[in-house]
């Protein structure tokens, strides 16, 4: 396992993808540019020494360039090194950072590394694409969107074996996530399905399940949430990761 294999898995889903999707050259329409750049994620620096491994898969980022603005692609190869890269130097930095005031994601993500480590510690999406800095869902492009997005996640849960997934997409998108992951049906790769209710935690706001017979997975409302009940879930997690 290392970057490499990484880079060629990345490549091999996206060998027939438009290209005038990640172009950000004058000729390309600028529709097209409302489309943000590919999230790729990276591997961890000492990825090979966790003691645990622990995905958080969120729904798309906000705003991620890759390529400058007026910049032209040059190949694909290329293009997914800079995108590896800026997964991997963004995320360090937000885990060096403090927490901000309020609920944010890397508020989150921050907390899952204190209690599982973050040389382990995967930052995945749903949607491998943003539209107009914010949800793919109402995208001209959604259906490519979601071609390739389904794909992408699927390769990065093979290719890190994760101990544990939080599945923090949100509930906009849930229906995605249950056509790529099938709850219930004879297609159901999820089993095993438990909450905490007993607790006190809301199964609306906290589920667990075992994904493939041997993921540990858990399902939570967007980290940004900022009710009462989504906060005490978000609480409750963290201490049932801690064991």
């Amino acid at each position: 396992m290392n970057s490499s294999n990484l880079a060629s898995i990345y490549f091999n889903i996206l060998s027939d993808i438009d290209i005038s999707l990640l172009d950000r050259s004058p000729a390309v329409s600028k529709t097209s540019h409302n489309i943000s750049g590919i999230f790729l994620p990276s591997l961890p620096e000492n990825f090979h020494q966790a003691k645990r491994r622990t995905m958080i898969v969120g729904c798309e980022t906000k705003a991620w360039s890759v390529l400058k603005n007026d910049e032209r692609f040059v190949d694909l190869s290329s293009y997914i090194a800079r995108a590896v890269t800026k997964h991997k130097v963004f995320f360090e930095e937000q885990l060096k950072k403090k927490n901000s005031r309020g609920c944010t994601f890397h508020n989150f993500t921050r907390s899952v590394a204190t209690e599982c480590g973050k040389d382990g510690l995967i930052y995945a999406n749903l949607f491998c694409f943003s539209w107009k800095n914010g949800s793919p869902l109402k995208s001209p492009y959604f259906e490519t969107i979601k071609k390739y997005s389904g794909p992408l996640l699927k390769a990065q849960i093979s290719f890190f074996k994760p101990d544990t997934i939080i599945f923090a997409n949100g509930i906009n998108t849930a229906p995605y996530r249950r056509k790529l992951f099938p709850i219930d049906g004879e297609n159901s790769v999820c089993k095993n399905s438990r909450d905490y209710s007993k607790q006190g935690i809301s199964k609306h706001q906290l589920w667990e399940f075992d994904l493939y017979d041997g993921i540990r997975c858990f399902r939570i409302h967007h980290p940004s949430a900022q009710g009462k009940d989504a906060a005490e879930a978000r609480k409750f997690l963290l201490g049932l990761l801690a064991v």
